[in-house]
């Protein structure tokens, strides 16, 4: 195989596997990338079995062929060459990377090795937009659990929901400490086969979430087929290997009605959440919130490093009268990580028994709930 192509293309096509390829090492083949000349110009694919991808990029195709090389040794030094043409050939004992008077040899394995990848055109796409989808999965990421024992924590269920007007795309996660869920709608008389609902691993969720950033297209088209879940962007695209798990029944965790809500200009509860989360630890992140009159003051104190106490207006209050002030103690970061994917200009926090969840919305956006267990102070 013989190719040129330029620095920055190689480079991009390279960093989209970095997020794919098993870096434990457990199969040699698996920390490799496969590149493929072909008519169509340089296809770069990766997986770890579970997870895939598969690019064509612009290249000038000397003489066809493939070979695999180690994929995070090879962007490390692409991405230190300066920009221009390189050379990029090798067969299945080596490979040879030159620019100017620079020459770089890699070791490869043999393409015969590499795990074929999915196909990346089901029958049954749907075109959506990047936007509002890449929006959708930054409001709930935050709380997927990072413990790999408890496989259906770790992952982001996605559900297709009726509402009136069409279908909607739901995705909901929780570490079992909070929830986040968060919705956008399908377009015109479209629909996903998701059936009762799949489940994406966080690294996949991850991978998706890099690729929508730095997507040029304005749409992307996603589908469901034969357990793998495929995202295609022009000729680039991902799939997803889906388990057969069991996502926690959310819906019997989100209170359906709450006694008490208090508003809240989010801002300002934003801001002196941050200020008190500098003076939390690992062993020390409880914050105790009491709600009384017209103010809700939080108070956390570090035995080894001090006390922090703020104040915050209540914009509003309706429900159930206070009769004395409600203590809540909550783990900050849980509050304040949703606080800032939140776009409105205020929030509602809703309340019923100090032992029960807080539940946390945005009028401008009643798409999105966001659920945050007590701590026991």
């Amino acid at each position: 195989m013989q190719v040129n192509i330029e620095q920055d293309v190689l480079m991009k096509g390279i960093a989209n596997t970095l997020g794919v390829v098993d870096r434990r090492g457990s199969m040699p083949i698996l920390t490799h990338c496969l590149l493929e000349a072909n008519g169509h110009g340089l296809v770069i694919s990766a997986t770890d079995l579970e997870v895939s991808f598969k690019g064509v990029y612009p290249a000038e195709v000397q003489e066809p062929g493939a070979f695999t090389v180690q994929a995070h040794a090879l962007h490390s030094l692409v991405k230190d060459l300066p920009r221009g043409r390189l050379e990029f050939s090798g067969n299945d004992t080596r490979a040879l990377l030159s620019t100017g008077e620079s020459r770089y040899k890699f070791n490869v394995l043999s393409p015969d090795q590499f795990p074929p990848i999915p196909d990346m055109e089901p029958k049954g796409l749907v075109e959506l937009e990047v936007k509002p989808l890449l929006e959708t999965i930054k409001k709930i990421i935050f709380s997927v659990s990072g413990d790999d024992l408890r496989y259906s924590l770790s992952c982001v269920f996605w559900e297709q929901v009726e509402h009136e007007g069409g279908a909607w795309l739901r995705m909901v996660s929780t570490d079992g400490h909070r929830l986040s869920l968060a919705e956008q709608p399908l377009p015109g008389e479209a629909r996903l086969e998701l059936g009762a609902g799949i489940l994406v691993p966080v690294k996949a969720m991850l991978v998706i979430q890099r690729f929508l950033a730095d997507c040029p297209q304005g749409t992307v088209k996603l589908g469901v087929n034969d357990q793998v879940l495929c995202l295609k962007a022009g000729d680039k695209g991902f799939s997803v290997r889906l388990l057969e798990k069991k996502f926690p029944d959310y819906r019997r965790i989100i209170p359906e009605t709450c006694v008490r809500h208090f508003t809240f200009n989010r801002q300002e509860l934003a801001e002196a959440l941050k200020r008190i989360v500098i003076l939390t630890r690992d062993r020390f992140r409880g914050v105790v919130f009491t709600l009384s009159g017209d103010c809700a003051e939080m108070v956390h104190e570090n035995p080894e490093v001090g006390k922090g106490r703020e104040v915050v207006d209540i914009r509003e209050k309706t429900g159930e009268e206070l009769v004395e002030p409600l203590t809540i103690g909550f783990n900050a970061p849980y509050l304040l990580a949703p606080l800032g994917v939140m776009q409105g200009e205020t929030v509602v926090l809703g309340c019923n028994e100090p032992n029960r969840p807080t539940r946390l919305t945005d009028p401008a956006d009643p798409g999105t709930v966001y659920l945050v267990m007590p701590m026991d102070m």
